[in-house]
């Protein structure tokens, strides 16, 4: 394919595309456009702009693909609520097409997950710690329940990343979610991890009570290698295929 065929001139029309997207997407972003709200029809929103219709339409339809608005047919173009699952998923997609590997994981987590737990210490609230605690007592409940076990883990590590006070935390921690979700349930199975786990957890949570940034990075450090060797021995009993496989988290 040469240069002519990839490039093309840039229009007018183009630009105010490009513009009226940016502006939707401020109106929506700082509250102006809140959630279940209509959009004004289509030649009333074109004229109130002072563009054409034509360029409305495009730039409503790049906002539908952003997940942004939705266009229902007889009813009109509604703003959606913005939520995690909107950035998570796209990063799991592409963390998947990067052929992430379990030793990926265990080092990205190693630099997330512990410096949460550090942090975590100094900024954790009493509430939060209250909840954390919670967690850790209702998963001492499901020994005998793989499913709500993994569950509560799972909620565990964003219990625990909510509590830094720092809203990119947790969906930097939910960008690789759904690699860990598809054999977590397996690996929880495992002899040994149930105990593990909780001692784990619990030895995370006593740190974060006493404000011990040192000994909560310490404890997650520790909580990780324990899931990093229990992904080994279920690796290693032919659970693997050679292939990239789903990631975990315990």
């Amino acid at each position: 394919m040469g240069d002519g065929d990839l490039f093309r001139p840039v229009s007018r029309k183009d630009r105010l595309v490009d513009r009226l997207v940016v502006e939707i997407q401020e109106f929506i972003i700082k509250g102006h456009l809140e959630p279940g709200m209509m959009l004004p029809p289509e030649r009333e929103l074109a004229e109130t702009l002072g563009v054409s219709r034509t360029v409305v339409r495009e730039a409503v339809h790049i906002l539908v693909a952003k997940g942004l608005l939705s266009s229902q047919q007889g009813v009109g173009t509604i703003v959606r609520e913005v939520t995690r699952d909107q950035v998570v998923e796209p990063l799991g997609w592409l963390l998947r097409s990067r052929g992430a590997t379990f030793d990926h994981l265990h080092q990205v987590r190693s630099v997330i997950e512990v410096e949460i737990a550090g942090l975590a210490a100094t900024s954790a609230t009493s509430e939060d710690i209250a909840n954390l605690s919670r967690n850790v007592e209702e998963m001492a409940g499901y020994r005998a329940d793989a499913v709500r076990f993994a569950a509560c883990d799972a909620s565990f590590h964003q219990i625990l990343a909510s509590s830094v006070h720092n809203p990119l935390m947790p969906v930097l921690l939910d960008s690789f979610r759904d690699l860990m979700a598809d054999i977590r349930l397996e690996i929880n199975r495992q002899e040994g991890v149930f105990d593990t786990v909780l001692v784990d957890h619990n030895q995370i949570v006593d740190a974060i009570r006493q404000r011990d940034p040192t000994a909560a990075r310490a404890a997650m450090q520790t909580h990780l290698d324990h899931a990093r060797a229990f992904q080994n021995d279920y690796l290693k009993r032919g659970s693997g295929s050679g292939t990239v496989q789903p990631l975990i988290a315990p």
